[in-house]
């Protein structure tokens, strides 16, 4: 059996409604319609009270600036102060709090009582040796212990026979990037190595594997290439094509912050591209964000497709919207957030054009303002015309642009065709 987490509504007007999570998602109470638990008439609950993310068996509670805050076992975490408006209290972000089992979460006459279930560990006999597997190691852990090994001209514990590790070239929520050398004919790769949070049964990795597959038929010169993958100790890794240039991400910073169009043009089709040639192939991405976009002599390249899709299917991944580790949600679309796994292309469109935004004007969507919280601004503000942020560009581009952040999905392209044709007309 998987792991799964339930809430149990056991107090209030929603008393005896069940919400059950055997997989990665996200859950509103409030009294928006959007909440799954929408409570209209409860005078104590805000518009969008509490976030709570899940990845069974981890679940979190976040509260989102509410009036009256969220009570865990009766200890109120986060909501504004007395007197405090809530402009003054949205300019705080909010702490996050880890569920367990049995915990009751208190809003208004509603109480919700929390029940996790951990997955069952296989049988087997026990390990040799008391040394610690992959998913006991944070990111840093595992970056020392491959990077000291590939020193020694070996690698013990992640063995891909045929490769070199050489150095690693970045690490993030879901685990460590190396660029390592195929030594059949010295071509340099990238191999990434997925970090779980969680337990995982081997039949689950090997699903996982199999829906990457997947996306090693996804080809063309604008998304990256994977070469190979496999897994050790139930880890999964990959061999991906190296992009000498970066990140996208490490671009905009070598610029200062921001990119002129005139250099920013090249960059955007080639990701656009990439994007139709997915969305044509029925793949949505629903990472693209700078980080995810890589260069190679002044060609972009989409990486990681499918991967945080099939990596939380799997159950591999963490938390990667309340969690700290894996930053704000700054190139998320509102839907993203209330409607976790149901996404489409136009999300993905809202999010490449985000990465545009973000790369010409360097600033984000979204009003953000220091110490407030991300999530409550992309909940209840609209996004600023890129052409109040640089009333330079050109008024086809920004209607492009614009169009692509609209807050409804179906006010958007479709997908990166219909995106990708408008934008070669904007930029002629």
């Amino acid at each position: 059996m998987s792991a799964s987490v339930q809430l149990r509504i056991i107090e209030g007007i929603a008393k005896g409604k069940v919400f059950t999570f055997a997989a990665h998602d996200t859950f509103f109470l409030g009294r928006h319609p959007d909440c799954q638990v929408h409570l209209p008439d409860d005078a104590c609950v805000s518009r969008h009270h509490f976030i709570l993310e899940v990845c069974p068996p981890q679940a979190c509670v976040r509260d989102l600036g509410s009036r009256n805050g969220t009570y865990v076992n009766g200890r109120k975490v986060g909501g504004r102060q007395e007197g405090e408006s809530p402009e003054e209290g949205a300019r705080r972000a909010y702490p996050e709090v880890t569920l367990m089992r049995g915990d009751r979460i208190q809003v208004g006459d509603t109480a919700l009582e929390v029940h996790v279930t951990q997955a069952e560990k296989q049988a087997g006999p026990p390990p040799a040796a008391p040394v610690p597997s992959f998913d006991e190691l944070n990111p840093q852990q595992l970056a020392d212990l491959l990077l000291k090994a590939a020193k020694k001209g070996k690698a013990p514990r992640l063995d891909i026979p045929g490769y070199e590790i050489e150095k690693e070239l970045g690490r993030g929520g879901f685990g460590v990037v190396f660029r390592a050398r195929r030594l059949s004919d010295g071509v340099p790769v990238a191999i990434k190595v997925l970090l779980p949070r969680v337990a995982v049964k081997p039949i689950e990795v090997e699903k996982f594997l199999r829906e990457m597959t997947v996306t090693a038929q996804l080809r063309h010169e604008n998304i990256v290439k994977l070469f190979d993958q496999g897994h050790c100790e139930g880890i999964p890794w990959f061999i991906m094509e190296y992009c000498e240039g970066g990140s996208l991400w490490d671009f905009i910073r070598q610029h200062g912050g921001k990119v002129p169009l005139e250099i920013t043009r090249p960059i955007m089709l080639d990701a656009l591209a990439g994007l139709a040639h997915a969305h044509q192939s029925g793949i949505v991405h629903r990472d693209l964000k700078p980080q995810n976009i890589l260069l190679d002599c002044g060609v972009a390249h989409i990486s990681d497709f499918g991967l945080a899709k099939n990596f939380q299917q799997a159950g591999l991944s963490g938390l990667s919207i309340t969690g700290n580790y894996a930053g704000t949600p700054l190139f998320m679309p509102r839907e993203q957030l209330i409607n976790f796994k149901h996404l489409k292309p136009a999300s993905d469109v809202w999010s490449v054009a985000a990465t545009f935004y973000f790369m010409l004007t360097g600033a984000f969507p979204y009003p953000l303002t220091k110490g407030r919280d991300p999530i409550d601004v992309i909940l209840n503000e609209l996004v600023i015309p890129i052409g109040q942020r640089d009333k330079t560009l050109p008024r086809a581009v920004c209607q492009v642009i614009d169009l692509s952040l609209a807050l409804k999905a179906k006010e958007r392209y479709p997908s990166a065709v219909e995106m990708l044709q408008q934008f070669k007309q904007a930029i002629r």
